[in-house]
């Protein structure tokens, strides 16, 4: 559903629970009669829940493809650093990984938006930090330091795509 469809619709139910209030039979009281501002505030919880839900996906959306970019280069680096053992006859894998990695938060963290979920949202900071750390540690050939940063920024991703699996449609990801 659209965001003009859902946004019908929830006006659609707005109108209708304001309709069958004022037109209830009966003694007069208060019950079943909407008092101001309840039925707005329920509307409103109700559309920005589904903001939400549509900022959440759209961010999601993101990570998977940023996600999947970022571990294809970042293995193909380790790869080529397993078979040469040296920084030096690299070639461009390390820039690649540094490059992609780097690119991969940024698209990221462009894709947060106002409405998106605090919780989620130190999700996001956790993996575009972890990702922006691993480029670093790359960059200044720190071996030593490779698998810490790599087990930060796997635990990282790998939680952030747990809670977008809960957003995404199955075999959307």
């Amino acid at each position: 559903m659209g965001r003009t469809a859902r946004s019908v619709a929830a006006a659609t139910i707005a109108l209708c629970l304001v309709t069958s209030a004022a037109c209830s039979s009966g003694t007069p009281s208060d019950e079943g009669v909407a008092h101001p501002g309840t039925l707005t505030e329920t509307v409103s919880r109700a559309l920005a829940s589904e903001s939400e839900k549509i900022s959440v996906v759209r961010l999601c959306q993101q990570v998977v493809a940023s996600a999947g970019v970022m571990v294809r280069d970042y293995n193909a680096f380790i790869k080529r650093l397993n078979d040469v053992q040296d920084y030096a006859k690299l070639g461009s894998e390390a820039r690649w990984a540094v490059d992609t990695l780097n690119t991969g938060a940024d698209e990221v963290r462009k894709a947060v938006s106002p409405d998106v979920p605090s919780s989620i949202d130190g999700q996001v900071e956790a993996f575009v930090s972890s990702s922006e750390r691993l480029a670093e540690q790359i960059d200044a050939k720190r071996r030593q330091a490779l698998n810490a940063a790599s087990d930060k920024w796997s635990g990282d991703r790998t939680s952030l795509l747990d809670t977008c699996s809960e957003y995404l449609p199955a075999g959307s990801a």
